[in-house]
């Protein structure tokens, strides 16, 4: 498809830049520098080569190279940058290459544009030319990748169809290739890392690209040369991604899980508490209708017979109550009967008036405190222990009125003084 240039717009619109596509297959360098170190002279063929950007990484790493296109414009890039090309089908100059001439054979992006059978003749063809170890490169969009499968392959209207890769390593593998390696390619580097993966991650993110390489038989020992780089991983498979998101999903189930538990946990609390306040209530209604049974029986019996008749005998109990409750205070003269209550208060006119009198205070403070006993019972009587006295009061002696402290303090200093005297 050389018209007008037509392809090599189409590349530089949509494959990406030539800094871009050398770093891209940059990837395969390390199994080709294996191979230099082996057939230091050898040569690559790069069928497809485009714009030579594979051409030109080889070269800037010593390697010899030679490509084929059928795009005019394609080769002109190449040419301009005195790349070793020239317009051919691929196959067909594979086919006129000796047995064992090459030491490696690249496509890329070249099988989707083919028929089946043409591609296994290519495999086949290379792997006359190839050299003992000599590897196989094919390069091609990845349907693992589903908006590649359904998209963004058909955006070329050159391609065909997509080639899976068990399909692609299955052909060296029947072409008794020593060993097939699937390179999974172009993926984001964060995805990899990406622990809560999307959706649009699974659809998306899966490597857009994969290689096969191939390798022919040689002595082991060489081939042990190759084996950590057949032995690595690369890029991101579609099952990677879907056990992923399936993980993610697990885990948002999970939360519903215990969002649902803990929502039924308080839908229980709160029908436990529903219940509680049902409960209440009812005890509520059961004390109230208690106590309207209780006042109606209150009025019941206020308003019976019986009631009415027996009102003199429990007047009658009231007052034998309150009698006998008077005798025994009279009798015992206790703090609150009538006669210590009397006796009180003409006990305290007495010392008013005593204080008053001298010589007559003199007289009583000495027969106080001759007879202990005596001025016991009158500061009892005067002051029984029922009365309250604040802390600070009873350990000094006061009364509470200006005036008692006033009288109890000279009969304090009296005693005082006669206690010298003696």
């Amino acid at each position: 498809m050389s018209n007008n240039n037509f392809y090599k717009a189409f590349e530089d619109a949509h494959r990406g830049s030539r800094e871009l596509i050398k770093k891209r297959v940059s990837v395969y360098l390390p199994f080709v520098t294996k191979l230099k170190e082996i057939y230091p002279n050898a040569t690559v063929l790069d069928i497809g080569c485009g714009r030579g950007e594979w051409l030109e990484l080889l070269g800037e790493n010593g390697v010899s190279t030679k490509g084929v296109d059928l795009d005019e414009g394609m080769l002109g890039e190449c040419l301009k940058r005195s790349l070793h090309v020239e317009c051919a089908n691929g196959i067909e100059f594979l086919k006129k290459q000796a047995d064992e001439s090459l030491m490696a054979v690249s496509a890329f992006h070249v099988i989707e544009h083919i028929p089946f059978e043409d591609l296994q003749t290519l495999i086949e063809e290379a792997k006359r030319v190839l050299k003992p170890a000599g590897l196989l490169i094919l390069e091609t969009p990845n349907p693992e990748n589903i908006k590649v499968a359904t998209e963004n392959f058909y955006l070329d209207p050159t391609h065909t169809k997509p080639i899976p890769a068990n399909l692609l390593a299955f052909l060296p593998e029947f072409y008794k290739y020593e060993r097939v390696k699937i390179l999974r390619l172009q993926e984001s580097p964060q995805l990899a890392e990406k622990a809560d993966v999307t959706l649009s991650d699974v659809f998306e993110g899966v490597s857009p690209d994969y290689a096969v390489i191939a390798q022919k038989k040689a002595e082991p020992e060489i081939l042990e040369n190759f084996r950590a780089l057949f032995m690595q991983e690369y890029g991101l498979p579609l099952s990677l991604l879907s056990a992923k998101f399936e993980h993610r999903l697990e885990k948002i189930e999970a939360k519903a899980t215990q969002a649902e538990a803990k929502a039924t946990q308080a839908e229980a609390k709160a029908t436990q508490a529903e219940a509680k306040a049902t409960q209440a209530e009812a005890k509520a209604t059961q004390a109230e209708a208690k106590a309207t049974q209780a006042e109606q029986n209150y009025h019941a019996i206020l308003n019976s017979k019986s009631w009415k008749i027996t009102k003199p005998l429990r007047q009658l109990t009231n007052f034998m109550r309150w009698f006998v409750t008077g005798v025994r205070h009279w009798l015992t003269f206790s703090p609150t009967s009538r006669p210590r209550r009397a006796a009180k208060k003409v006990l305290l006119h007495l010392k008013y008036k005593i204080a008053s009198n001298p010589k007559l205070k003199k007289i009583i403070v000495y027969i106080l405190t001759k007879y202990p006993k005596l001025n016991a019972l009158i500061v009892n009587i005067i002051m029984p222990q029922s009365e309250p006295m604040k802390k600070n009061e009873q350990e000094n002696g006061q009364l509470n009125s200006p005036r008692a402290k006033e009288i109890y303090m000279q009969l304090k200093q009296q005693i005082k003084n006669d206690e010298g005297k003696e």
